[in-house]
């Protein structure tokens, strides 16, 4: 699909550059230029941020400030080979395709790294992963000790009545006894 827009993308590339941090006032809006300008403006926006990826939304925001075109998606589509848009819901993001291999970043900073492992501790388990969750292992694990047949008969499960006091759900914790309980600590 891509040798459709060859000569395009070659013309493109021959224009002139136009530095992100230039004044942009003087161009006129949908030319070229601007164009390039605006490519120029978001690839550098999108190398700063540490996941090299922003919600569009985000970028609507300082559209003023940049001074961007009205319809920013429309670049981002038309030139592929530097950005690839997601949608996810009805949210689009988008990534700076020089800084992914595949779906994982090429440079991660010490914040991405500690992000992924604090993902990976809390049982985060992404899109499309076949890790299983805490009920699934459980599960597994129930139909393990049913299935092993180990034929070991020494092992019996019993329960035993308790005849203490039985706490109903009509019984209440009195906040006066907890606190009293607190500045007993505290005198010690």
């Amino acid at each position: 699909k891509m040798y459709r827009y060859r000569g395009k993308i070659e013309h493109f590339q021959k224009r002139s550059y136009l530095s992100p941090y230039a004044d942009a006032r003087g161009l006129e809006a949908g030319s070229k230029e601007f164009d390039k300008r605006a490519i120029a403006v978001m690839h550098e926006v999108l190398s700063f941020t540490l996941e090299k990826r922003l919600v569009t939304d985000h970028l609507t925001h300082f559209r003023r400030e940049f001074v961007m075109p009205q319809k920013l998606m429309r670049i981002f589509l038309k030139h592929c080979g530097i950005f690839y848009v997601s949608e996810r819901g009805k949210r689009f993001s988008v990534f700076l395709t020089e800084g992914y291999d595949g779906p994982e970043l090429i440079d991660k900073c010490p914040l991405v790294l500690w992000k992924e492992k604090l993902l990976r501790f809390t049982g985060y388990r992404g899109r499309k992963r076949d890790i299983p969750t805490y009920s699934d292992t459980l599960e597994m694990e129930e139909r393990e000790l049913l299935d092993s047949g180990s034929g070991d008969d020494s092992l019996s499960v019993g329960f035993e009545k308790y005849d203490g006091d039985v706490v109903t759900d009509d019984d209440e914790m009195d906040i006066d006894e907890v606190n009293d309980a607190y500045e007993e600590d505290d005198k010690v």
